[in-house]
């Protein structure tokens, strides 16, 4: 039986922050759980990387509905899916096999190079004027996979690429919630294909699902009070901490 206590009002607390994040960027959910509970010890990783991708999906419905979903760029979303979904196989492959050492070097240089990109967005904020070409979405969609596979992180390549769009904040926070929430979705059904349901994870989804919804709730009805190239540069300081966070991981 969950007991609800200290560490359950801590994570929810970082469901509901991670949530109005999320709701608000399109991106950032699993980044901000899953560091606050490596920080604080909070529960088992594997427990909650599931609850990220149950909870995922509950902020996506929440953010999107009204007819806020049409608002994604279909263009985009589609050649990233269809060149994400291949590619994450194929870093799963190259994940079996490559040694412990050589991964951590390549996960640190691909923190180091995350740094370097998101600061310079993050000074720099331009939009293109005119939309990415086909090419350049199925290579994002590819990087995105990759990483997937080797990390379990898709988030950068999309993330990166959909802010600098010439659209509307609302597109892109439509088509990186969309995109999140069809990979989670399909990491959650394969995951409890192979795995059984324990109790932590259904306790603290019941205790978690309300609030995510609040917080989605809240992010649409109080947005931040930011311009949109301030909510741009704030998407980028995000991606530097998944940045940092990979470097740590890779290298100490």
């Amino acid at each position: 039986m969950i007991v609800f206590g200290g560490s359950e009002l801590l994570l929810l607390l970082c469901l509901a922050l991670a949530s109005y994040i999320q709701a608000t960027t399109g991106f950032a959910f699993g980044l901000i759980v899953m560091a606050c509970v490596t920080a604080l010890g909070l529960a088992p990783i594997d427990v909650t990387a599931l609850l990220v991708g149950a909870l995922t999906l509950v902020n996506a419905a929440t953010a999107l509905r009204g007819g806020l979903w049409r608002d994604a760029n279909w263009r985009a979303l589609g050649w990233m899916l269809a060149a994400c979904l291949p590619a994450t196989f194929v870093g799963l492959a190259l994940l079996s096999h490559t040694s412990e050492d050589q991964l951590g070097l390549l996960q640190g240089t691909l923190g180091v190079c995350l740094i370097g990109s998101s600061l310079l967005m993050m000074y720099r904020v331009r939009q293109l004027e005119k939309p990415s070409s086909v090419p350049a979405f199925a290579l994002c969609g590819v990087l995105a996979g990759l990483m997937g596979g080797l990390f379990a992180v898709f988030g950068p390549p999309p993330t990166f690429m959909m802010y600098r769009q010439p659209d509307r904040i609302a597109s892109i926070r439509a088509t990186l919630i969309w995109f999140f929430s069809l990979m989670s979705a399909l990491r959650l059904v394969a995951v409890l294909w192979t795995e059984p349901v324990g109790e932590s994870f259904v306790g603290l989804a019941v205790l978690g699902t309300p609030v995510v919804v609040l917080a989605a709730m809240a992010a649409r009805r109080f947005p931040p009070p930011l311009s949109s190239q301030a909510l741009r540069r704030f998407a980028f300081g995000l991606l530097l901490l998944s940045g940092i966070g990979l470097m740590v991981k890779g290298f100490f």
